[in-house]
């Protein structure tokens, strides 16, 4: 019998502008190589003076719990040590339990849509 190896997609980050708001858009699994890239990411755009953020993780159905600890240190980083806010939109099932389970989401409000996470933290960021 011949082993079947499946391989996870490489992890992708795309960052769009939308006035004040910082709108982080993760592709792939968010697990110990993903949560570096996004750790890395959010950190330099932290470091540029972004603190009103959604993070779109609609590509993003898997989480592990090194992804989920990044998630969560970076959402720290931004809420309680640069005042900032936080929403997230495009949960699975899988991923919203995950979230609710590790206390994420009481950090932040999760959004159906990534229009209505961007306007909440566009109103809030005024």
């Amino acid at each position: 019998m011949i082993p079947i190896i499946e391989l996870m997609s490489e992890f992708n980050i795309e960052i769009l502008h939308s006035g004040r708001v910082t709108v982080v858009k993760t592709q792939g699994y968010l697990d110990d190589a993903g949560g570096k890239i996004f750790r890395d990411r959010c950190v330099e755009l932290i470091d540029k003076g972004n603190v009103h953020f959604v993070f779109d993780l609609e590509k993003t159905p898997v989480i592990n719990s090194t992804g989920l600890s990044t998630l969560l240190d970076i959402m720290v980083q931004i809420i309680d040590y640069n005042e900032g806010e936080v929403a997230i939109t495009g949960l699975s099932k899988l991923t919203q339990t995950a979230l609710q389970m590790t206390g994420v989401l009481t950090l932040c409000e999760s959004y159906a849509t990534l229009q209505e996470a961007v306007d909440a933290i566009a109103a809030s960021a005024a």
